[in-house]
């Protein structure tokens, strides 16, 4: 007999007591808890139910599919068909259905996705919906991150507890990250969202994915979300035509962004139901500025953040507010108003030094993107652009001779250093990413990433500007033998305290 995620969960529901958790790793089972036993791509949880028995678990739901029959436990437990898939909806049941009751939106996308979230947290949060942030950096609500694994999507059963938290701690509202890899394997299923955003796609994930064509296919689920009020699309890339028809087809209203008219231009092709344009834009002392036209009126915006890219996400943002029914001028002011999140395009100043960046770009769009960007501020200051910057292991080789053939066009000085080598040899992976940049004589190579952001500094003017890219809020650096504490944002800080020892 197959149960319905209803009858499965009043059946743990009969087994538990107030603030017990549904868990998927048997380790962190507490007594009372529910664990849930799927297979994995590393390991087999059904492998791990006596440890949860062990542990004080109340009951056990498990995958029935490829479980030997007559297969005993000793812990109340229920075989459930296609457990995996189903997880995410049983999970919001369980905690009771924590995201219909707040205003959700989703945002996907190569690039952009930590920024647009933040800003979206700090401006529901600003017109009196307290939000909660959920991605890369970490889960962020009133003032304070919250403990949560390290993953852009968390599992489905973490996000709905999460979700459940939030709810009990007068969260209204919250902005998630839905990475590709997070949609195609369902971690999203079960929550619900207002609004859904595409940034951009860009090469990514390679690894996983394998082609560009699979990665879009995986950014695509969110567009015909069961529920889904709104769809957000960037007129700037041009897979945002496929991901509007795909919305439209369910049902769901489309708004375009873009800049210069591609917005407008955008929802006359697709027939959308609303746009937004960025008009002469421009940077300013404290970031940009541009003419925004939506929904046939203009306003002038002030954005405290560089380059056309953050445009972009601004303009995802508002048409997002804008479609949930926050008033124009009331989001336009916040825009003013808003900060960074961690490690995006994170300033490090020092009087008299030169001016340190920090920024989590390790994509090829992104970083070009993000040299882009700086490249007027560089000029206004009378200095020249330095990057430090390598690439992860065991992750997509082909993007790194790109990315060195970029950091080399763009920047006066290049030098190429060890990110998180994982497994592999960071020797051969700086080899592998200086080899994009051969002939180029602005290019050196310091595998040592300390010693890399050092010397940078130490040797930059003090008109310069030096990017340090990859890692931005991340505070490990992985190594063949595990992770060690290294903060970018620290190190350079570190660095421009050497050389103002040393100019005494």
């Amino acid at each position: 007999m197959t149960r319905t995620n209803r009858e499965v969960v009043d059946w743990m529901h009969k087994l538990v007591h107030e603030g017990a958790e549904m868990k998927l790793d048997s380790r962190e089972v507490r007594p009372g808890d529910i664990f849930c036993a799927i297979p994995g791509t590393k390991s087999d949880g059904r492998a791990f139910i006596r440890v949860a028995a062990a542990r004080g678990a109340a009951g056990v739901i498990y995958e029935a599919d490829g479980t030997p029959r007559g297969e005993h436990y000793p812990v109340a437990s229920l075989a459930v068909s296609h457990l995996a898939s189903r997880l995410g909806e049983i999970a919001a049941l369980f905690y009771g259905d924590a995201s219909q009751k707040m205003t959700g939106v989703a945002v996907t996308g190569t690039n952009g996705k930590t920024t647009s979230t933040f800003w979206l947290g700090q401006l529901l949060t600003k017109l009196g919906a307290p939000a909660a942030v959920i991605g890369t950096v970490g889960v962020f609500f009133n003032g304070r991150q919250i403990p949560a694994p390290h993953l852009t999507t968390p599992d489905a059963v973490t996000l709905e507890s999460l979700y459940a938290r939030l709810a009990r701690d007068g969260a209204k509202a919250f902005a998630v990250e839905a990475s590709s890899v997070g949609l195609e394997q369902g971690r999203l299923s079960g929550s619900h969202f207002r609004v859904g955003i595409f940034t951009n796609l860009s090469r990514d994930h390679l690894d996983y994915h394998h082609t560009m064509e699979a990665y879009a296919d995986a950014k695509e689920i969110l567009f015909r979300w069961p529920g889904l009020g709104a769809a957000v699309v960037n007129a700037e890339d041009p897979l945002s035509a496929r991901f509007a028809a795909t919305a439209q087809a369910h049902g769901i209203p489309v708004w375009t962004t873009g800049r210069e008219g591609k917005g407008e231009a955008l929802r006359k092709a697709v027939s959308a139901a609303h746009a937004l344009d960025a008009f002469d834009c421009r940077s300013t002392g404290r970031g940009m500025a541009f003419t925004l036209k939506a929904e046939g009126e203009t306003r002038e915006v002030s954005l405290p953040a560089v380059g056309l890219f953050n445009v972009d996400n601004a303009l995802e943002v508002i048409a997002a507010m804008l479609a949930l029914g926050y008033p124009l001028d009331d989001v336009v002011r916040g825009v003013a108003t808003l900060e960074p999140p961690p490690g995006r395009m994170q300033p490090v100043y020092s009087e008299g030094m030169p001016l340190g960046v920090v920024d989590f770009c390790h994509t090829p769009d992104a970083l070009e993107k993000a040299l882009e960007s700086l490249l007027p501020g560089v000029h206004a200051r009378g200095g020249k652009l330095w990057t430090v910057f390598g690439c992860g292991g065991d992750r997509d080789p082909g993007k790194r001779p790109i990315m060195g053939a970029i950091a080399a066009r763009l920047s006066d000085h290049v030098i190429v250093t060890s990110d998180n080598p994982r497994s592999e040899d960071p020797e051969s992976i700086v080899r592998q990413v200086a080899a994009g940049a051969e002939g180029a004589k602005n290019v050196r190579i310091v595998t040592d990433r300390r010693e890399a952001i050092h010397e940078a500094i130490l040797e930059a003017a003090p008109e310069d500007l030096v990017l340090v890219a990859g890692k931005g809020h991340e505070s490990e650096q992985i190594l063949k033998d595990g992770p060690h504490h290294f903060l970018d944002a620290e190190v350079v800080r570190e660095a421009l305290n050497e050389r103002r020892t040393r100019e005494l």
